[in-house]
């Protein structure tokens, strides 16, 4: 299963107060570079859906909230999105 193309017109799972913009037509996955070196992009089970402008909060191309608030908020979205995956049976427990 390609996780990237199931991120397709699903609802965004980080929901930033005041960033998201709820447009399920921008949602990509997006990874979890927290602790990965440098320029490898993380396993794409290590993402969540995001719309454009969590993504780039979530990136810090832009800094209008804390970086522990995005860390927080993309820390409940990957275990959402992991009971989402596992509900979908796209991955077992």
């Amino acid at each position: 299963m390609n996780l990237r193309d199931l991120a397709k017109d699903q609802p965004c799972r980080v929901r930033l107060p005041g960033i998201c913009n709820g447009r399920t037509d921008t949602t990509v996955l997006a990874h979890i570079k927290n602790g990965w070196c440098g320029s490898i992009k993380p396993p794409d089970i290590v993402g969540v859906f995001a719309c454009f402008d969590c993504h780039n909060e979530m990136d810090r191309r832009t800094r209008r909230i804390s970086v522990e608030n995005v860390d927080a908020a993309v820390f409940r979205a990957l275990c959402e999105q992991l009971a989402y995956y596992a509900k979908q049976r796209i991955v077992r427990w």
